[in-house]
């Protein structure tokens, strides 16, 4: 638990895609082994971490895949707190991320900080879409507790200039920042699904995505291309004063690859 001069250290993945088969491929990129790469440089460089967050797609469109979600995740040893993406199963993460050290969650609340995890999938479609009792749950959370907030979600709450991913945002957007902009006490949103790292400013609120474990898309493309970076995560060092720093770290497939 921090204290008054350490920060909260919390880690950010992303789009996992696992399948129930070890060593499934998407788009020619094995994402166990991807996955267990970032999870052993994420050791070497973070060694003390509060709280692992997982925006998203955790399994590749097979359901059966949450328990090696489980399987992989819990031996971390830290609180993993996971949201749907629009390749999950919401009824079947429910299910199987029930419990555990591994949870789907919905609020979190550790020392001066709080997370609002946001499930931003809408059955069917791989567009975002944030429901009424979505942003309620943020209005009622932002409206009841000042403490400094990050707020997360799926997919992309606004444009990231990468035309064939900007038909799959977030809809309402505009809906979802209207509740922020009420609330001077969120300092950051933070996503995945575009398998790239993004980083811009909306005043002093921080707007983030985070690389994916598994296969790479490059950014500004107006059809689907790969990106030859490698699989990455982000990090936080939250303090207590409401400042935050943030990076985002690259596997160097050499050292970390899986055995």
């Amino acid at each position: 638990m921090p204290n008054s001069v350490t920060p909260l250290r919390v880690l950010q993945i992303s789009d996992l895609h696992l399948k129930t088969q070890p060593s499934s491929q998407v788009w020619g990129v094995d994402v166990d082994a991807g996955l267990n790469a970032v999870l052993a440089c994420a050791r070497e460089r973070h060694p003390t971490v509060d709280l692992i967050l997982v925006t998203g797609d955790l399994v590749g469109d097979e359901p059966e895949a949450y328990p090696r979600v489980r399987q992989i995740l819990e031996p971390l040893g830290v609180p993993v707190y996971c949201l749907p993406g629009n390749h999950d199963f919401p009824a079947a993460m429910g299910q199987y991320l029930r419990e555990g050290r591994v949870q789907w969650q919905r609020y979190v609340s550790v020392g001066d900080w709080q997370f609002v995890l946001l499930n931003s999938s809408f059955p069917g479609s791989p567009e975002g879409h944030l429901a009424f009792s979505e942003l309620m749950l943020l209005d009622t959370v932002l409206a009841t507790s000042p403490k400094h907030t990050l707020v997360c979600l799926h997919h992309n709450p606004l444009s990231v200039d990468t035309p064939w991913l900007d038909t799959m945002t977030v809809a309402n957007g505009k809906a979802l920042f209207t509740v922020l902009d009420r609330y001077s006490q969120v300092r950051a949103v933070a996503w995945g699904h575009i398998h790239a790292e993004f980083s811009a400013r909306r005043g002093d609120l921080h707007l983030l995505a985070t690389p994916a474990t598994c296969v790479q898309f490059k950014p500004g493309t107006a059809e689907p291309q790969i990106d030859t970076q490698p699989p990455g995560y982000r990090w936080f060092e939250l303090y207590p004063d409401g400042r935050l720093e943030t990076g985002v770290e690259r596997v160097d497939p050499a050292r970390h690859s899986s055995d």
